[in-house]
């Protein structure tokens, strides 16, 4: 347990290094214009990639910055597509920031891979289905239809399918790509 409270303790630290504001910084412009270039389906179903962005972040310096860059890359998104901020929406991006950052956080190799599919399963059961949905019924951008609600599940059903290999792929190349820009070692 305690090793679990100083991951965050590590995690903060890094906000005081250049190079994590910096790299954080471009994954969060990453993490809007992914966002901004989703694939609506649809009324009330919209598909995107911009979770690669935040498991980046989360992956490279933890559950703090990743929560701060999940928060600044929801807020800014709102603002540039001309809606305003919904609260519980930002709330479920800073959940999603930690849960990545709390899984994929100082992990290498196997561990890294099969805690990736663990986050990506956590965020679409966790955050899509448990929070999200009831968040989105309640400022009425979905019904409360059984129809609609069975769309949304397979379409969180779905998103695994394709989303799961995504991460496996993604983590470790973004890993080396960072390694090889800042001549890190990896760990063993």
């Amino acid at each position: 347990m305690k090793s679990f409270f100083s991951m965050f303790k590590n995690s903060a630290s890094e906000l005081k290094n250049v190079r994590c504001l910096a790299v954080t910084g471009i994954l969060v412009a990453v993490f809007i214009v992914l966002d901004m270039c989703s694939i609506k389906i649809g009324d009330f179903i919209k598909v995107n990639f911009a979770f690669i962005a935040l498991a980046s972040v989360g992956m490279l310096f933890g559950p703090v910055p990743a929560a701060l860059a999940a928060l600044a890359g929801d807020l800014i998104g709102c603002i540039l597509g001309g809606q305003a901020p919904v609260p519980l929406l930002s709330c479920t991006a800073v959940l999603e920031g930690l849960l990545y950052g709390i899984f994929l956080y100082k992990k290498e190799g196997i561990k890294l891979v099969i805690m990736s599919i663990i986050a990506r399963v956590a965020d679409s059961a966790i955050i899509s289905l448990l929070l999200n949905t009831p968040i989105l019924m309640y400022y009425g951008f979905m019904t409360k239809t059984t129809a609609q609600l069975y769309v949304r599940y397979g379409k969180i059903a779905t998103e695994l399918i394709f989303f799961i290999p995504l991460i496996i792929a993604a983590m470790p190349v973004v890993k080396d790509i960072f390694n090889r820009v800042f001549k890190h070692k990896p760990q063993t």
